[in-house]
């Protein structure tokens, strides 16, 4: 029980190595893929460091302490902010021109400025912003459903139920739709159905290890569709 305890504890660390581990054997080296390789070791980085906070929170030197406790709000602050702009800018680049190409830009523009709008004037980086999440839900929705419009309506030969980008915004769709709620409820549940909010936060680890998985086929399928294309 104790391990299976651990194990939930540490799934936002030990389910990035999924893709990591497909990455190192399969080396994907495609334009586009490059961008999800980043996202996937700088998120690694950041999951790595909020969860050793969390767990050894005695190993944490003094001047990283917030109000006399250690606080590893920031690290899922950024990683939020770089799963926006790491699968919006795949995402866009992916499915190319289209009558919509300029909206998404907009988008995801307007998304930046409402961020530092938030940690400027709203909430400190230090809090764990349900604003952010919630923004980067919507946007990230938004590249997905952009996404599968643009391939139906796509003429070309391309087949995109078999394109690795499919795996990816399919697991995006997924993490977004459900985690969407989870933090959008994050305070609340917290404080007034404890036992509920951690079972909420299980499902969320879940979601985020089937994103991880989804990621890693969608590195191997990179590797294998564009052999086939050769």
């Amino acid at each position: 029980m104790k391990f299976l305890q651990t194990l939930l504890d540490w799934s936002e660390v030990w389910a990035l190595l999924i893709p990591l581990i497909i990455i190192a054997i399969c080396n994907p080296k495609e334009k586009h893929i490059r961008i999800l390789r980043g996202y996937v070791l700088i998120g690694f980085i950041l999951n790595f460091s909020a969860t050793f906070m969390l767990e050894y929170y005695d190993l944490v030197p003094k001047w990283m302490y917030v109000n006399n406790m250690v606080n590893n709000n920031l690290p899922y602050n950024i990683h939020s902010i770089i799963r926006v702009l790491f699968f919006s800018w795949y995402i866009i680049i992916t499915i190319g021109p289209f009558r919509f190409s300029g909206i998404l830009k907009l988008l995801l523009a307007a998304y930046a400025f409402l961020v530092l709008i938030n940690f400027i004037f709203i909430e400190s980086p230090f809090f764990l912003s349900t604003h952010l999440f919630a923004a980067e839900s919507i946007v990230l929705l938004v590249m997905c459903l952009s996404y599968f419009f643009r391939s139906i309506q796509d003429e070309s030969h391309t087949n995109w139920l078999k394109h690795p980008s499919f795996l990816v915004c399919a697991g995006i769709c997924l993490y977004e739709v459900i985690t969407f709620f989870i933090f959008l409820f994050f305070y609340p549940l917290s404080q007034k159905d404890p036992a509920f909010f951690v079972v909420t936060m299980r499902i969320y680890n879940i979601t985020f290890v089937l994103l991880c998985i989804l990621l890693a086929l969608a590195f191997y399928k990179s590797k294998t569709y564009h052999k086939k294309k050769t």
